[in-house]
């Protein structure tokens, strides 16, 4: 019997997630607190946000308390904030490759320990150090300080080859920017396909931020129309997302139920279809955009509007299809035309025999009725001339 493996998925309580105001985070072991320097845009935030000019350097520092009895080790990871898929900015460490523009990746920029030794009942400080780009540039580089006790991510099976696992982590976020200048967002429409989530079929739409620059208030409208299949429509939208500076992501529309596997979804059609995409970010009372949140009007500063054409394949269209459980599969007569041609095509071999017998033994019958008749005759003749 193949082991069940179990796993609770990483519990990421982040100190500080966006627009976090948590000023530190603890648990029964250790504890993970940000020490606010001078440069701080904001003494208020319960992260980094600093102001350092090109090509300058600073340490800054995290003190990190142990509260139990025993030595801990804590790993420390660094990782440029991304966006995932449901439009959320993520700054501890993902799979999430780095998109193509980004020049300053985070972790050429900061410096620190990997492994942190405390021990018992005590404190320490974490030094970051911290050297801007010798570059003058506006907008920010943005990442991210993940702490994790070590060991905790190693599997351990019982005699019931069950894992259950807890993973606890921080992760503190550090924003470095040169000057406060405004800097205006912009986005991009990079490819339109279909793919497939948790084993559901949906259309990935691949948006990027190419800008120094956050993305914030994204309230996102998107339909997509079959252009071959005219009854075929999808819709999405989402007024709460968020890109990262530099980043792309995977904006999965879906195309069949996510939320019940025993509902049945219609399948995915090839064909043609015709994405349109409306794109509304950051809200401003004196914004020139409008768009409807919750059946109110919220007014915003930037807008974006993509209309675009796509094209499902055979082959795509059936590889998700046969993938999605939720798909309502066509019923395949193929094996059963094979088998009635078979059987008719043996039916017509026993009736060609049937006949060809027939037809002999008929034949076979008129000779001997011949043989019959003509040795009748000899007979009469014998008799003749015998008298």
């Amino acid at each position: 019997m193949k082991k069940l493996q179990l796993f609770l998925s990483a519990i990421f309580l982040t100190l500080s997630f966006g627009l976090a105001q948590t000023g530190y985070a603890r648990t029964d072991d250790y504890t993970v607190k940000p020490i606010i320097p001078e440069n701080q845009s904001n003494k208020d935030l319960g992260y980094f946000d600093i102001l350092l000019g090109a090509d300058k350097e600073q340490t800054l520092q995290v003190e990190l308390s142990n509260n139990t009895e025993q030595e801990i080790k804590i790993d420390v990871t660094l990782s440029s904030a991304v966006t995932n898929m449901t439009g959320l900015v993520v700054y501890e460490p993902t799979e999430i490759v780095a998109d193509s523009s980004l020049k300053y990746n985070f972790k050429d920029y900061v410096n620190t320990p990997k492994v942190v030794t405390l021990p018992p009942l005590t404190r320490q400080k974490l030094d970051l150090k911290v050297k801007m780009p010798n570059e003058a540039f506006d907008g920010q580089i943005a990442g991210g300080i993940t702490f994790s006790k070590e060991g905790q991510n190693d599997r351990e099976e019982d005699s019931e080859g069950i894992t259950v696992k807890n993973t606890y982590s921080y992760t503190i976020a550090l924003l470095m920017r040169q000057n406060d200048n405004e800097v205006s967002p912009d986005l991009k429409l990079k490819t339109v396909s279909p793919s497939q989530i948790n084993g559901r079929n949906v259309i990935n739409v691949n948006l990027q931020n190419p800008t120094m620059t956050y993305i914030n208030m994204m309230n996102v409208k998107a339909t997509i129309s079959g252009i071959s299949n005219t009854d075929i429509k999808y819709t999405y939208s989402n007024s709460m997302m968020q890109m990262a500076p530099n980043t792309s992501f995977d904006l999965p529309i879906p195309t069949s139920n996510q939320s019940a596997a025993t509902r049945v979804s219609e399948p995915l059609k090839t064909g043609k279809y015709r994405l349109q995409l409306v794109v509304n970010a950051r809200t401003d009372d004196q914004g020139k955009y409008e768009a409807q949140v919750d059946n109110k009007t919220a007014r915003y500063k930037y807008q974006w509007i993509f209309d675009q054409e796509f094209t499902i394949s055979d082959n795509q269209a059936q590889k998700l299809n046969d993938s999605d459980p939720t798909v309502k599969k066509e019923k395949d007569w193929t094996w059963l035309l094979f088998v009635i041609g078979i059987l008719l095509l043996v039916l017509f071999f026993i009736i060609l025999l049937w006949k060809r017998r027939k037809k002999s033994q008929k034949e076979e019958e008129e000779k001997q009725a011949l043989r019959e008749k003509i040795e009748a005759q000899e007979k009469i003749i014998d008799d003749l001339n015998k008298k």
